[in-house]
């Protein structure tokens, strides 16, 4: 007995935290001390939006969560593309609309933050100054789609860099993300964390 209850305390606390999404088969995980906005905090904060189409996403929307190491940010920083000084992950899971469910590519799903594809060709002359480090496709059991990495300056001034996974299902009705960002100094202290994180990112799809 007393073995037993030195090798039980011996195990210690798990070093991570893990989110799912189990209707959707969609699980990622996140350091311990990381603080978690949920999706009701994010939900309430798009409910507020007033752009074309914005209330028939949401109504979309299966599941999204963020978590970020700065302890004072708020849901509604998570949906803004202002630059945070620490890392933010974001995840979102919706039903595709139905004029989108044939038109979803690659490349749109690249644009889903910003319009890399015409940022990239240079046809755009106020496009800010664009660094792509990586671009990738993904292929997971759930779906299929593209990851990419990139550097740009953000229209508050600040230099940003943006790791994004996205990824359509199978059958075309559901979209998958993960976002990470934050300013391209905090970006590269945290790399190995925020890759750690985005590797972790599993789409597994609807049982």
């Amino acid at each position: 007995m007393i073995a037993l209850a030195i090798a039980l305390s011996a195990c210690g606390k798990p070093s991570q935290q893990y989110a799912t999404d189990k209707a959707d088969g969609v699980y990622f995980t996140v350091p311990l001390g990381w603080t978690k906005i949920s999706t009701l905090a994010i939900n309430s904060v798009e409910a507020k939006s007033t752009s074309a189409g914005a209330a028939d996403r949401l109504a979309a929307v299966h599941w999204q969560v963020a978590y970020t190491l700065d302890k004072a940010l708020k849901a509604e920083q998570v949906l803004s593309l202002n630059t945070p000084e620490q890392p933010v992950v974001y995840v979102r899971v919706r039903s595709l609309l139905p004029d989108e469910i044939n038109s979803v590519s690659y490349n749109s799903l690249r644009n889903l933050v910003v319009p890399i594809t015409t940022w990239a060709s240079g046809n755009d002359p106020t496009a800010p100054a664009l660094s792509i480090a990586d671009d990738a496709e993904i292929v997971e059991k759930g779906g299929r789609g593209v990851q990419t990495q990139f550097t740009f300056k953000a229209s508050d001034g600040k230099v940003q860099t943006i790791d994004q996974a996205a990824l359509m299902s199978n059958d075309h009705s559901t979209m998958y993300i993960m976002i990470a960002r934050c300013s391209s100094t905090c970006f590269t202290k945290h790399s190995k964390e925020i890759a750690k994180i985005m590797k972790s990112f599993t789409v597994r799809g609807p049982k």
